[in-house]
This record gives C-alpha cells, structure tokens and sequence, in this order.
C-alpha cells in the first residue's frame, strides 16, 4: 500500500520530538530548545528547495574543508538505497544532516547526537537523480559541510 511522504515524515518528527524530551527531562536540552530544534526540522523537511532546507537547519555560511568525512559511492546504481557514512572528530558534535541538493525534499535525514558521543553515522538515502550530498555538521566550534557528488544510474544502466 502506498503511504504518503508526508505521513513518513511526520512520523519522523514525532519520533524526533519524543527523542528530545528526553534530552529535557533529562536536563540535558531546555525545553524552549527542543522545541526550536524540532520547528527547524520540520521547515527543512518542508523544503523543496536545497538552500530553503539548509537555511531552516541554520547551514548558511557553513565552513566547507576537511574537518568532516562523507563516504558514498561515486556512482550508485540503485538511486533507492544509496549508502554514505559520515564521520568528524570534531569536538562536541550535537546534529548531523544530511541533504540530497537535487531530491524533491532535499533533506533526507537527521541525526542528533547526546554529549559524549562518537560523530559517526552510516545510513542508506534514495536518491531521485545524479545529485551532489551534503553532510551538514553542527559541533562546539560551528557549523561544517561536507560535499560528494553521486551519479545515479537509472534502469541498470548510464541514463
């Protein structure tokens, strides 16, 4: 059965916000701060633009150099499920995203981390077309971008 994008999304930011309650019951996040983090999230899910999306996650002006990892493949011949890990040892990493520039939504996913714990994410993101991914690193000394460009292969084959 077909379900909407929408409907996953939504999902997902319920999901989202019930992981940051914890981080306020915990102490660990002020409530006026979860709240904040979870109305960017969902502007950036919104998006259908790359610059909207990133804007709404506040990655305007992100320091783009070597101080994050992003791995994928060059080529994926499977737009579906297109694997990429990303990886820093930047000090105090608090948020990872992950942007497809030319995806309807190009936000495809974001990962919060609670202090203490290894930068280090794997997942696997569907790719509608040949685009560039971005990895969008929030830590203690700013915000850093990392870049690839994937060629998505239609059908099996060079398209």
């Amino acid at each position: 059965m077909y379900k909407p994008m929408h409907a996953s999304r939504r999902r997902l930011l319920s999901s989202a916000a019930q992981a940051l309650g914890l981080f306020v019951l915990a102490g660990a996040l002020p409530g006026h701060e979860a709240r904040a983090q979870v109305d960017a999230w969902d502007a950036a899910f919104a998006s259908r633009d790359f610059k909207g999306a990133l804007r709404a996650l506040g990655g305007e002006g992100a320091e783009a150099g070597g101080q994050v990892q992003l791995d994928g493949p060059d080529v994926a011949e499977n737009g579906a499920v297109v694997p990429f890990t990303v990886t820093t040892a930047l000090p105090g990493v608090s948020l990872i995203a992950l942007l497809v520039e030319h995806n309807p939504g190009p936000l495809a996913a974001v990962f919060t981390l609670p202090p203490g714990t290894e930068a280090f994410v794997s997942t696997r993101l569907k790719m509608a077309e040949s685009s560039t991914v971005h990895a969008l690193v929030r830590a203690e000394g700013g915000l850093f971008l990392a870049r690839r460009p994937v060629r998505v292969i239609q059908g099996g084959c060079a398209g």
